[in-house]
């Protein structure tokens, strides 16, 4: 498949999980939303890497990274963005998930040694907190505290823990990426179907054809599928290219929301959008920072042989 159509279809796919987590959020709540998601993605992606051939067998390590990942990744970012796409159109929704590699950047500097705090970084880092203000500001001023502000809240936490799962393989040993993403999946299901019993309790209402049909759209068009997408953009393009998926995907987000829900957002958020893009992939020519603050001010100079 030509990369530029691989690249559209996985930023299509992760696109419109938001509006498709609306539109199922309302016949599953919000637990049970994300235990369904992870339950049923698990043996679709174990179907995925039995066919990519034998697969190493995991060992404690790839336990532990899978165990955490799937935390991070999949536990906590399904039921926080169900939770929070409750109370703030999908599109808003779309577009805050993009801030996910702003979040990586901050924590990569924070956490990783190859990866140390630089004045670029710290630059970068206040121009995108500046561009999240201006996507959620809005409605945290006209809403204050209220349904708003918690949906706001709530979808931020996704980004933030997709984020600190990244920075945690980036600690850990590299695995086949599907096993990795099954063996995850079967810890989001393990994890959030326990919870979703206790805090949602039993459904009381049987769902509708149409929310099963969405829900299995959400399941295999906007998580299984993107993630095999973006699998097979790394392996043709490079991570580099695979990563333009994220920044292309509020895009998409916001069409689907105009189009399927009739959704208007302020321009502020175009604008605060635009600013979270540029602080996580451009980069500030090294003539703006000040000599002493760029990498490597400081070390003494190696005479030239």
């Amino acid at each position: 498949m030509p990369t530029p159509l691989l690249l559209i279809l996985s930023a299509a796919g992760f696109g419109a999980s938001p509006l498709l987590i609306v539109l199922n959020v309302g016949a599953f709540p919000p637990w049970t939303l994300g235990a369904l998601r992870a339950a049923l993605g698990l043996p679709l992606l174990i179907i995925a890497a039995g066919m990519m051939g034998a697969q190493r067998r995991p060992d404690a390590h790839d336990a532990l990274t899978a165990l955490v990942g799937g935390i991070l990744t999949v536990s906590i970012p399904f039921v926080s963005m169900a939770a929070g796409m409750q109370y703030i159109p999908s599109g808003m929704g779309g577009m805050l998930y993009a801030t996910m590699p702003l979040f990586t950047l901050a924590l990569a500097a924070l956490f990783l040694r190859d990866e140390p705090a630089t004045l670029e970084q710290a630059l970068r880092i206040a121009v995108g907190i500046g561009g999240v203000l201006l996507i959620a500001g809005p409605g945290l001023v006209a809403d204050g505290l209220g349904q708003a502000g918690l949906g706001t809240a709530l979808t931020l936490i996704s980004p933030l823990s997709y984020a600190a799962g990244n920075v945690w393989f980036r600690r850990r040993r590299k695995m086949a990426p599907l096993m990795l993403s099954a063996g995850m999946f079967l810890v989001g299901a393990l994890s959030v179907w326990p919870l979703a019993l206790l805090i949602d309790g039993t459904p009381q209402v049987v769902p509708s054809g149409d929310a099963i049909g969405i829900l299995i759209a959400l399941v295999v068009l906007a998580t299984v599928a993107p993630n095999l997408l973006n699998y097979a953009l790394v392996q043709q393009a490079g991570a580099n290219k695979a990563a333009l998926a994220m920044f292309l995907m509020p895009g998409f987000s916001v069409v689907f929301g105009m189009i399927f829900l009739d959704e208007r957002l302020p321009l502020l958020a175009f604008a605060g959008l635009a600013l979270v893009i540029g602080a996580s992939s451009a980069r500030i020519p090294s003539r703006w920072i000040p000599a002493r603050f760029r990498p490597g001010a400081g070390r003494p100079r190696v005479p030239e042989s």
